[in-house]
């Protein structure tokens, strides 16, 4: 019995744990918390490196506002930009001197000194011009690009003459320097203007669509358009030549009585004899045409 517990008790004896030459224990779980919680903090943290970039982008626009400013002053100032030419596009009123006029720029002004907005609201402020761009071409060069409105007839406002632009517009009264070769429309009411003004261009539009439709015949070149009559009911009277043929042409269709008066004046013309008054606007016979000779 006691032979049995002492072999038992042989049986748990420890190993012998020594290290060999060259081998090291494993650090304890203690001593590795020991070192990591002594292990100092870096300063750096996330808080450091934001202020550090914000300090560098600081820097960095700093130095480009600073080159854009000294590069802004030299463009303004240097006479390597001055100005030499104004190149004007789409102008035939308005030229190259004309344009510096309306512009108020002088040769040698600074081409960066000048205000391109300001310059095209200077040249909208004249009657004839419609729209306006300016550029600037370096080293010297001002281009304009303009569009201008074309006169296609003036219109008798009580007593005053307009130049009428190709959209129907009476956009300038009439002055020495304006064309005054151009066919007359009379019948706009001034008071009509004033009460529905729409209305009143309307009519104005319908007797420039007369022109154009009388400008397709070759009866216009030798009988040019002198005047449109705009009657208050929506006919239509219109002169033609030094003559003073007088065409009623009713309120619609007006293609086809025209080419009904144009073959009245023609075969008459080849007779001999001129009509005075050639009416073309029978509503309930529209192929009828009345003259009444000179």
């Amino acid at each position: 019995m006691k032979r049995n517990r002492l072999l038992h008790g042989a049986a748990v004896v420890a190993p012998d744990e020594s290290f060999g030459d060259g081998e090291s224990p494993v650090p304890s779980l203690v001593a590795e918390s020991s070192r990591v919680q002594a292990r100092p903090r870096s300063p750096r943290g996330p808080l450091f490196r934001a202020a550090r970039f914000l300090a560098g982008l600081a820097i960095v626009l700093g130095v480009a506002a600073a080159v854009a400013m000294s590069a802004h002053r030299y463009a303004v100032t240097s006479s390597r930009f001055a100005l030499e030419k104004i190149d004007v596009r789409g102008g035939k009123r308005i030229g190259p001197e004309q344009a510096q006029r309306l512009c108020g720029v002088s040769p040698g002004a600074n081409l960066f000194g000048l205000d391109t907005q300001l310059l095209e609201q200077r040249l909208l402020q004249d009657p004839w011009v419609k729209s306006a761009r300016v550029v600037r071409e370096l080293p010297g060069t001002l281009k304009i690009e303009l569009g201008e409105r074309e006169a296609v007839a003036l219109a008798q406002i009580q007593d005053t003459l307009y130049v009428v632009s190709s959209d129907g517009e009476p956009f300038k009264p009439l002055s020495a320097e304006d064309p005054v070769d151009l066919p007359v429309v009379t019948g706009i009411s001034p008071i009509g203007l004033a009460r529905d003004r729409g209305r009143e261009l309307e009519r104005l539009t319908h007797a420039l669509e007369v022109l154009r439709q009388y400008r397709r015949l070759k009866l216009e070149r030798t009988y040019p358009a002198q005047e449109v009559h705009l009657d208050p009911g929506g006919s239509v009277r219109l002169v033609i030549g030094s003559e003073g043929i007088s065409l009623s042409l009713g309120s619609d269709s007006l293609r086809q009585r025209l080419l009904m008066a144009e073959r009245v004046v023609t075969e008459s013309r080849a007779a001999g004899r001129l009509p005075g008054i050639v009416f073309a606007d029978n509503t309930a016979h529209p192929e009828r045409v009345v003259v009444r000779m000179r």
